[in-house]
């Protein structure tokens, strides 16, 4: 029996980056600025962190059109020590909802991936990919081009987050 799971994946041009759909509660196309720390979403505030430089600095990928998609997600579903460094960075509570806003500057969809096509970092160097949020690798052949293996990189939204906060690329005041 295939085990299958639910993936919200994040496509760049050589990598679909996935996190497990149970931690995003939905994906809207808005038009956000990088830098803004906080939106405005269904007469909420929402702290607001966009990684989408952190993600192509990191894993050398581009976007594939230009957009703007925003994840909300849950403040519950991130580690403690993930939610004081989210407020303090934003200088945003959350709301009485606890959602909080990731964007990203490429498409994002909803897929069923068979996880045994994803595979643990070897450990040589799963320590360092660990950091960066990187929890398991998969690859495929490409659609378009089938000389090309498209990665599929499996990503916790915690290490992500700490790998932002960590990375040089912000200042927490």
């Amino acid at each position: 029996m295939e085990a299958h799971n639910h993936f919200t994946c994040i496509a760049y041009d050589t990598i679909d980056f996935l996190i497990q759909s149970k931690y995003v509660i939905f994906g809207i196309y808005l038009s956000v600025e990088k830098d803004v720390k906080s939106i405005i979403f269904n007469r909420e505030t929402l702290p607001h962190i966009h990684i989408g430089s952190l993600l192509e600095k990191e894993f050398e990928c581009r976007p594939l059109e230009n957009c703007t998609v925003v994840l909300v997600m849950k403040k519950h579903n991130f580690e403690s020590d993930v939610q004081r460094l989210i407020v303090d960075y934003t200088q945003t509570a959350f709301p009485a909802s606890g959602n909080l806003a990731i964007s990203v500057n490429c498409s994002v969809a909803s897929k069923i991936i068979d996880i045994k096509n994803l595979h643990l970092i070897p450990p040589g160097i799963r320590a360092r990919q660990t950091e960066c949020g990187v929890c398991a690798i998969g690859f495929l052949d490409d659609e378009k081009d089938k000389k090309l293996l498209r990665k599929q990189i499996l990503i916790s939204p915690d290490n992500l987050l700490r790998k932002f906060f960590s990375a040089g690329l912000i200042k927490i005041k």
